[in-house]
C-alpha cells in the first residue's frame, strides 16, 4: 500500500480502493463521535434536528471535512474527464430552476401549509403553469430541495426548511443565483477588453450590468437591500472577523486610560454592534460613509448599550483625519475595508493613524480581511473556497484578494517601525 498512499493535498495516482478505505475510516470516526456524544444521524427529511452539521464537535468537523475531500476525489475518478466536465457545468440548470422557485411564492405557500402542498395549489400561488412548475419541482426533488412523497404532492426538506428559517442566508443564495451568476458569465469579455489590469480594467459585473455593483444596487434598491441581507447572512458562517476581534479585544483588563474602540467602515455590518454588548468596560465609535448603514445597524443596538456606542457619518473613508482622536483609543478596527482598496489608499489611511500610535504606544490597529493562500497550504477541497473568493473579487469588483506576502508589503509601506502580527482563521 505504500506506493498508493493518498496524500491529503491530492494525488493523481490515487486508486479507488485506497480512497474507499480512507472514506470508510473517516465515516467510522464520525459514527464513533456521534455515538459518544449522542448526536442524531443526519437526514434530509423536514424537521431534522441534529448537531451533526454544527461546529460544536471539532473531531466531527475534521472527519467530515476529510471525508468530503476524499469523496470528491473518488467521484472524479469514477466519472472520468468527459463526465466530470459535463457534471461540472450542468448544475447551471439546477441553479436556474432554484431561482425561479425562490422568486415565486411557491416556497412560502408550502411553508404556510404545514410544509406540504399540491401541485395545483402551488401553481395557483406562484402563477406558474402546472406543467412548467411540475418540471421545475422535479429537478429540485432530485437535488433534495423538495420532496414528492406522492404524485402531485410536494413537501419541504431539511434544505428548503433552511431557506425558510434563515431569510438572510436565503438572500445570499438568491444573490449568488442572479447577480453573480450573470456577472461570472461576462468575466471572459471583461478580460478581453483593454486595459484589463486591476488598476484600469472593468469587472465582469460592470460588463454584465452596465455599472459597478454598488452603483447598480443603488439604482435597484430592492436588489441592494437583498445584497445587504445576503452579506449579513453569509457572515454568520463564513466571515471569521468577529471571532478574531473578540480574541484581540480582551474582556478583562486593558491598559490604563484606554477605554475606546474606533471602528472604520462597516459595509457588511459593524463588529461594534455585537462587541458593545460583550465589552461593558469599553466605549465604541463607528465611523462610516453611509447613513443608510448607520441607520440600519444603530437600530440593532440594545437600549442598555446605546450610551456606550456612537455612530459618526463621514464623507469618505479614504480622506479621514484622526488628529482630534483622544489618547483613550485602545484599538482601531478596520474590518473588511481594504479588500477593494488600492495599496496607496490603504497605506494613506493607516499612516493617518500614526500620530495616535505615537501618543499611545499601546494602541493597536486590528485589520481583518481575506487572504489568498499559497498553493497546497490547505487540502484541495478547502483551498477551493479561497480560489472561488479570488474569482469572486475579480469578477464582481476587478480587485484581488491579497496574499500574505502582499499584505506584509502593504503594511511595510506604512512605517518601518510598525510591528505586524498575523493571525488566521481558515474556512472549513
Amino acid at each position: 500500500m505504500e506506493n498508493n498512499v493518498v496524500h491529503e493535498h491530492g494525488s493523481h495516482a490515487a486508486i479507488i480502493t485506497d480512497l474507499a478505505s480512507l472514506i470508510l475510516r473517516e465515516c467510522s470516526a464520525i459514527q464513533s463521535v456521534c455515538e459518544e456524544h449522542k448526536i442524531p444521524p443526519p437526514s434530509m427529511l423536514a424537521g431534522t434536528s441534529t448537531a451533526f452539521w454544527s461546529d460544536d464537535a471539532p473531531k466531527l468537523i475534521s472527519s467530515r471535512s476529510k471525508a468530503l475531500g476524499l469523496l470528491e476525489k473518488l467521484v472524479t475518478l469514477l466519472q472520468g474527464p468527459h463526465d466530470f466536465l459535463h457534471e461540472f457545468v450542468a448544475p447551471n440548470w439546477d441553479h436556474g430552476a432554484l431561482y425561479a422557485f425562490l422568486q415565486s411564492s411557491a416556497l412560502e405557500h408550502m411553508a404556510s401549509s404545514d410544509g406540504s402542498a399540491s401541485l395545483f395549489n402551488l401553481s395557483n400561488a406562484s402563477g406558474i403553469p402546472e406543467d412548467k412548475l411540475k418540471r421545475i419541482l422535479a429537478l429540485l426533488r432530485c437535488r433534495n430541495i423538495v420532496d414528492e412523497p406522492e404524485e402531485g404532492i410536494f413537501t419541504l426538506t431539511a434544505v428548503s426548511e433552511e431557506l425558510v428559517r434563515d431569510e438572510d442566508f436565503r438572500a445570499w443564495v438568491e444573490f449568488q443565483l442572479f447577480e453573480t451568476r450573470v456577472a461570472s458569465a461576462h468575466l471572459a469579455q471583461a478580460l478581453a477588453n483593454k486595459p484589463n489590469d486591476y488598476e484600469n480594467g472593468s469587472s465582469g459585473f460592470a460588463q454584465a450590468w452596465g455599472s459597478e455593483m454598488y452603483d447598480w444596487h443603488s439604482k435597484h434598491p430592492d436588489k441592494g437591500d437583498r445584497f445587504r441581507r445576503a452579506m449579513r447572512g453569509v457572515s454568520k458562517s463564513l466571515d471569521p472577523a468577529d471571532s478574531l476581534l473578540r480574541k484581540h479585544i480582551p474582556s478583562g483588563e486593558i491598559p490604563s486610560g484606554c477605554t475606546e474602540i474606533v471602528e472604520i467602515g462597516g459595509r457588511y455590518g459593524f463588529a461594534s454592534v455585537s462587541l458593545v454588548e460583550e465589552r461593558p468596560n469599553l466605549l465604541f465609535e463607528v465611523r462610516c460613509d453611509s447613513q443608510d448603514f448607520i441607520r440600519r445597524e444603530a437600530a440593532l443596538v440594545t437600549p442598555s448599550s446605546k450610551e456606550r456606542i456612537t455612530f459618526t457619518g463621514v464623507p469618505s473613508l479614504k480622506d479621514l483625519s484622526f488628529n482630534n482622536d483622544s489618547t483613550k483609543v485602545f484599538a482601531y478596527v478596520i474590518r473588511n475595508v481594504f479588500w477593494n482598496w488600492t495599496d496607496h489608499n490603504a497605506v494613506k489611511l493607516l499612516q493617518a493613524l500614526l500620530p495616535t500610535l505615537r501618543a499611545v504606544p499601546s494602541t493597536r490597529i486590528l485589520v481583518t480581511d481575506g487572504v489568498s493562500p499559497v498553493p497546497t497550504q490547505f487540502p484541495q477541497h478547502i483551498e477551493i473556497a479561497y480560489r472561488r473568493r479570488d474569482i469572486t473579487t475579480m469578477t464582481m469588483h476587478n480587485v484581488k484578494q491579497r496574499t500574505q506576502a502582499e499584505w506584509l508589503k502593504l503594511f511595510s509601506q506604512v512605517h518601518p517601525g510598525l510591528k505586524v502580527s498575523l493571525d488566521f482563521l481558515r474556512r472549513q
